[in-house]
């Protein structure tokens, strides 16, 4: 896995729970760096997003030692042992450790890939991470030219890890899953309506459609996850969700239909996030 976060010269990152500072160029840094890919934080770090929602257009997985917490459009894991065992499931270049202090400190060491934002400047921090410059394993591999905001210089430096520790290793590896995340296009879709079609065919494409629509729409606990590694069978956590109609691609919505043709009746609609519920 990797790690991305902005510094400032003794390598402390926030302040009272809160960034140091905000520069349009990092920020724009970070988001193309971890977008379409998995990003891992700890609660106080998803509380501090936008809304306090999970990020947009990548999977998130937060930890939470919070029993039966549910995280609408997240993955929860309870234990730092149960979220390096989920990180497993993934391919390591698209998994980011986002932070929080604590995450950093934690995850640093099965890091292989440090993106660091290093700012000239003392903002006083109260929460700091480990300076890679004085660690013997990490190295640095590139290093932008120096910019300058408000004042401030900064570059953007990507550190490598010599020998990263292990990650636990799942049998399955599974996509990065970004593109369930992202916004949805309408679709336009040949339906039995209602008057046509039993309550059992209406409840399983609306399962669908919502896993399409709203992915992890009702969150994915701890406990689900432990269900995943005890009942997966071997599947990868891509899949596993698309089973559970947790998730759902537009080809499982198709394979739905084709599996269930109309006996009368079909009609041609448009389906969005909005309406789909009462379309069906």
């Amino acid at each position: 896995m990797k790690l991305i976060v902005a510094v400032d010269e003794k390598w402390g990152i926030g302040k009272n729970g809160d960034l140091l500072l905000s520069i349009p160029d990092d920020m724009m840094y970070y988001r193309t760096t971890t977008r379409g890919k998995v990003v891992v934080m700890g609660y106080t770090t998803l509380l501090s997003l936008p809304k306090s929602k999970p990020a947009p257009g990548r999977l998130n997985l937060v930890l939470a030692d919070i029993e039966g917490l549910r995280i609408p459009g997240a993955v929860v894991c309870g234990s730092m042992e149960q979220l390096l065992r989920l990180i497993g499931c993934f391919r390591p270049d698209d998994v980011f450790d986002v932070g929080g202090g604590s995450m950093y400190r934690q995850l640093m060491p099965y890091c292989s890939d440090a993106h660091i934002t290093k700012m000239r400047f003392d903002g006083e921090a109260d929460t700091f991470i480990p300076n890679l410059d004085e660690l013997p394993d990490w190295s640095v591999d590139s290093e932008s030219e120096v910019k300058e905001h408000d004042g401030i210089r900064y570059s953007f430096v990507v550190y490598q890890n010599a020998s990263p520790t292990p990650l636990p290793e799942y049998e399955q590896k599974s996509s990065a899953m970004a593109f369930y995340f992202r916004k949805k296009e309408p679709l336009e879709l040949e339906l039995e309506l209602p008057e046509d079609a039993d309550d059992e065919y209406c409840k399983q494409l609306n399962a669908l459609l919502t896993a399409y629509f709203c992915p992890l729409k009702d969150g994915f606990s701890a406990a689900d996850v432990e269900r995943f590694f005890e009942e997966g069978g071997g599947l990868s956590f891509e899949q596993y969700l698309r089973d559970i109609h947790a998730i759902a691609a537009r080809e499982d919505i198709e394979a739905f239909l084709d599996e269930h043709p109309a006996d009368g009746k079909i009609r041609r609609v448009t389906v969005d996030k909005e309406s789909f519920s009462s379309v069906i």
